[in-house]
């Protein structure tokens, strides 16, 4: 005799999973799993979702933000809103779901968020090997910075958010007060550890909710009357530093189905400043009170690794981990064995590669999930109750659906929602068979059905006596405090909705068709006939390749001493083509003039799109206006569409005509961009400065008076120089723009700043007047103080003198700076030019000294020094003129020096003499050189002079008026000699000099 069990839950309230970037997952009551892409959650780590027993979604959440079962956030409690819960999306565990009890429309979110430093730049994600964080982005320090802790609120599905959600929340961000004191005095209120897990107290239907804080269990209960804020507080464990607490935090914490025994997860247990004992955490297991709420008895079963996620087999007897050894790139996957005397040396690794392993979620179907981080898949653990690798680990199984993945986190439940099973132990025929039913809530009753037309039982555990061998489907219909639950023994028939000859694993079904029946005695092998079956021939891979449509798969269940000993049962797959939904782009239109958002869309010219390379024939196209809509197929729009929100999204449905249920969504948006409207500018005028006919012109000046009463948020102005450009949007001319020809024509385009297509033009123009032109001397000049008066050209619209006048000419009396400023008045603008001058003041110049340097016959030199207000020239004849004072390679002589005015206001003179001496005399009264003296001494009569033999005797003296000295001395001739002279000048200065007397 064969008994073939399976599990179907109707308590479903973990069958909808949201998690990772957009990813879902939904447990069907066949043991299928259906991937999801309909959510908004995008999560590195914390999530939560919760569905009614029948397994219709309720809402989800990351820590922060709630959405509803249709996938809008509710009104109070929404981050884009800034009603956000108090969790975090990087929180290993950010919530967890827990109902109210006696109040089957609410639930409370736990939430807890990041130990995060206040001041820190840099946090890498987590697993990533280097968990450096710093204050300004260089310099390490302590990551213990504050967060918001635990936290509470409470949904009310009953009711209705501001934007349409169902479901609202009703209390928001209640905070308990959850940590005593630590070690250094300082009372810590916000801070906690990443992980939350929640256990049904049986005994009188409340809840435990758990959460952990360096070695401290903080147990609160919930009840019908609310959350008792005081915690039970189990101090044990090991003690996770504070100090760099922010990655000490890190891991999960779960509980058994059983409700008897915690796991909790460490990354790590040292600070982020390089402290010996970075990185080396580890895997914790204690008992649960679920009468008390106390926590016991602690092991740590996986020491000094770097531990991030934990879960529990079915039957509470096996204990899985995901963590890193050190630094090393692999991670591992490892079971142990609750039951073994020394559960650290039961460790079994079941992976160990270079690829992420991270959270670990037991499913409905009793499968336990790992998420693989940012990939496609999850992994499954097929069968988790199993020891060692016979519990089969794949990596990369369950497939998700495209465009989501997986990331570090799966969402949380209340473990009794999974454990409730039934064991039949004597499957031979004559033997007494023993049903032994397990479940994780108190059993009000439970009816049996043996499958062979014999009468119901009402036992606990009963026994029953088949009177023949053969296949029966034996179900038990539980009524416990939590619901009814219903188990039975039978492979369903099932319609997937998949890929062309997508691989489909037959050994998913060996568990159910063998029951309790050890692996180590019985074998199973499925056949696609009877024939084939019953004969034992052509078995079937277990990876089967389907094809489209109904298959018939026969399932033998046989002896491995005895092959001949067997049992068989059939079942049929029906595999509908899942069709893919690509959603096309957002078909956003332009708005007419009116700008009131509404315009018809024809939907249908998306269909080609959506459906791609797939058959129209084999798969149909609508469109609606919710998700909910496009999921059941309801109120498909009318293919020409007028929207009535902008913008909107339209959901689009993908069906496959022969299965109603085998459908892809996709979701697109329709909109209107609004159509700008040109305001006709006036132009714009420049003089043109230095009129060369170019000017610089600020084209931005425009741009308020283009927009009007449009908002620049909304629309771009360029300015282009020609029609075409500014149609196309293309050469966009500088604001700041000078101007190639006089006048100029500037095109303007005003364009939405969302979309290029709508778009309006207008023009101006760009002109230049010129600038007057006005012609006048640079300086002026007054003599000795006489006024003078300018006058200015005529024929300009205004006159401005800087002396007040505003006359074509001014008079002026002083010696200044001064300017005329001239305007033309062209009626559009009026242009001006300023003219600056100088008025100097000037006279005849005083010669205050005559520097000479003669005793030369032709190298003489004079200079000149006046003083005066003029402006001074120098000449030696009055007529030819020179700016330098100084006149050199002059012979000795009589000269007159001239210092004239060049301002016209006169001149002055002063005669000068140039003196030399003859360099000899011959005194023989022949009427030639018979007297030696100095040439024009005559005009320095008080000059000195004194005559020396060689030997220094003084031999004559006189002055400049004397007539000179004749050769003799006391009367008598001299004879013919060298003789020396001092000549002392009036002016102080001397001269020596020799000459010779000849005879």
């Amino acid at each position: 005799m064969l008994l073939i069990t399976t599990l179907a839950s109707a308590q479903q309230e973990a069958s909808v999973w949201y998690f990772g970037q957009n990813a879902g997952i939904k447990f069907q009551t066949n043991g299928t799993v259906t991937p999801l892409s309909d959510g908004l959650l995008n999560t590195e780590e914390g999530c939560s979702t919760i569905a009614d027993t029948n397994g219709n979604l309720l809402f989800y959440t990351d820590g922060r933000t709630v959405w509803d079962r249709n996938h809008i956030q509710m009104s109070n409690g929404s981050f884009d809103l800034g009603t956000e819960l108090y969790g975090d999306p990087s929180s290993t565990q950010s919530a967890i779901i827990v109902p109210r009890p006696g109040n089957p429309d609410q639930y409370y979110i736990f939430t807890v968020d990041e130990p995060h430093h206040e001041n820190a730049a840099v946090y890498p994600n987590a697993f990533s090997g280097n968990y450096t964080a710093t204050d300004s982005g260089s310099t390490p320090i302590d990551d213990d910075g504050k967060n918001n802790g635990l936290n509470y609120s409470l949904v009310d599905l009953t009711l209705t958010g501001s934007n349409g959600s169902i479901g609202n929340i009703v209390s928001r961000n209640n905070h308990l007060i959850t940590y005593d004191p630590n070690p250094l005095g300082e009372e810590i209120k916000y801070k906690c550890a990443e992980k939350i897990t929640a256990i049904k107290n049986e005994g009188d239907g409340s809840y435990w909710v758990i959460t952990h804080f360096i070695n401290r269990f903080y147990a609160f209960k919930v009840t019908a009357a609310g959350v008792v804020s005081i915690p039970v507080i189990s101090v044990l464990g090991s003690n996770q530093t504070l100090l760099g607490y922010r990655r000490n935090a890190l891991g999960y914490l779960k509980a058994s189905p059983d409700g008897t025994k915690l796991a909790i997860a460490h990354q790590q247990n040292g600070t982020v400043k390089g402290d010996s004992s970075y990185g080396t955490g580890c895997v914790e297991l204690f008992d649960f009170d679920g009468s008390t709420g106390a926590v016991s008895n602690a092991i740590t079963v996986i020491p000094n690794v770097q531990a991030y996620g934990v879960e529990f087999s079915p039957n509470s007897e096996k204990l899985y981990a995901t963590y890193r050894i050190g630094m090393t790139v692999n991670m591992e996957l490892a079971q142990l064995d609750l039951t073994s005397s020394n559960i650290s040396n039961s460790k079994v690794v079941l992976y160990n590669q270079q690829n992420y392993l991270f959270a670990l979620q037991l499913g409905p179907n009793n499968k336990i999930y790992c998420a693989t981080g940012y990939v496609s898949s999850l992994g499954v653990i097929n069968n988790p109750d199993l020891t060692g690798l016979t519990c089969n680990y794949v990596q990369v199984d369950q497939s998700l659906a495209p465009n989501t993945k997986v990331k570090l986190g799966l969402p949380p439940f209340i473990t009794s929602f999974f454990n409730a099973t039934f064991t039949a132990n004597d499957l031979c025929f004559g033997n007494t068979t023993q049903f032994t039913l397990s479940a994780s809530q108190n059993v009000n009753s439970v009816t049996w059905d043996f499958g062979d037309g014999s009468p119901s039982s009402t036992a606990l555990n009963p026994t029953h006596l088949y009177t023949s061998a053969g296949v029966y489907s034996v179900t038990a219909i539980i009524s416990g405090s939590n619901g009814t639950i219903t188990i039975a023994n039978s492979i369903t028939n099932q319609s997937l909705c998949g890929s062309v000859n997508m691989t489909y694993d037959l050994s998913q079904h060996n568990s159910t068709v063998l029951g309790s029946q050890s692996t180590s005695v019985f074998g199973v092998s499925y056949f696609s006939t009877m024939p084939n079956a019953v004969n034992h021939a052509n078995a079937l891979v277990t990876n089967y390749s389907l094809s489209l449509g109904m298959t018939t798969f026969y399932a033998k269940v046989y002896n491995l001493s005895n092959p001949n000993c067997y049992a068989l049962t059939s079942f049929a797959i029906t595999l509908f083509q899942k069709p893919t939904a690509t959603a096309p782009t957002a078909n956003f239109i332009c708005d007419d003039s009116s700008n009131d958002g509404v315009g018809t869309f024809n939907l249908s010219t998306n269909t080609a799109t959506v459906l791609g390379t797939q058959n129209a024939s084999q798969f149909s196209v609508s469109y609606h206006l919710t998700q909910s809509d496009a999921d059941t197929n309801s109120n498909a729009l009318i293919l020409n569409y007028q929207n009535t929100n902008n913008p909107q999204t339209i959901y689009v449905r993908v069906e496959n005509n022969q299965s109603t249920s085998c459908f892809a969504t996709a979701s697109f948006q329709i909109g209107l961009y609004k159509m700008p409207i040109a305001n006709q500018p006036t132009n714009l005028y420049a003089c043109d400065a230095g009129n060369d006919g170019k000017e610089q012109f600020d084209l931005g000046l425009q741009t308020v008076a283009i927009l009007g009463l449009q908002s620049a948020s909304d629309f771009t102005v360029s300015y282009h120089a020609s029609l075409s450009d500014a149609n196309s949007g293309s050469n966009d001319l500088n604001t700041n723009f000078t101007n190639t020809v006089n006048p100029q024509t500037i095109y303007v385009r005003i364009e939405n700043k969302i979309s290029a297509t709508c778009f309006a033009t207008t023009s101006f123009q760009l002109q230049i007047k010129a600038e007057p032109v006005l012609t006048m001397d640079d300086n002026y000049t007054i003599c000795e103080g006489h006024p003078i008066t300018i006058n200015a050209p005529t024929g300009f619209s205004s006159y401005s003198w800087s002396t007040g006048s505003s006359n074509a000419s001014t008079t002026i009396n002083t010696a200044d700076n001064y300017s005329l400023t001239v305007t033309k008045n062209y009626g559009t603008i009026v242009c001006n030019t300023t003219k600056n001058f100088v008025v100097y003041n000037s006279n005849i110049a005083t010669i205050t000294n005559i520097e000479i340097k003669d005793w030369t016959d032709n190298q003489n030199m004079i200079t000149v020094i006046a003083t005066g207000d003029g402006d001074y020239e120098y000449s030696l004849d009055g007529i030819h003129y020179q700016d330098s004072k100084t006149f050199t390679g002059l012979p000795s002589g009589q000269y007159t020096v001239y210092v004239n005015d060049k301002k016209d206001c006169g001149y002055t003179t002063e005669t000068v003499f140039l003196l030399m001496y003859p360099k000899f005399f011959t005194p023989n009264g022949d009427g030639v050189n018979d007297v030696w003296q100095i040439k024009f001494s005559y005009e320095e009569p008080n000059m000195e002079l004194l005559i020396f033999d060689r030997y220094g005797k003084i031999i004559k003296g006189f002055s400049g008026s004397n007539f000179g000295w004749d050769g003799t001395l006391n009367g008598k001739l001299l004879f013919a000699d060298d003789y020396w002279f001092v000549v002392k000048r009036q002016n102080g200065k001397e001269f020596k000099g020799h000459f010779s007397l000849l005879r």
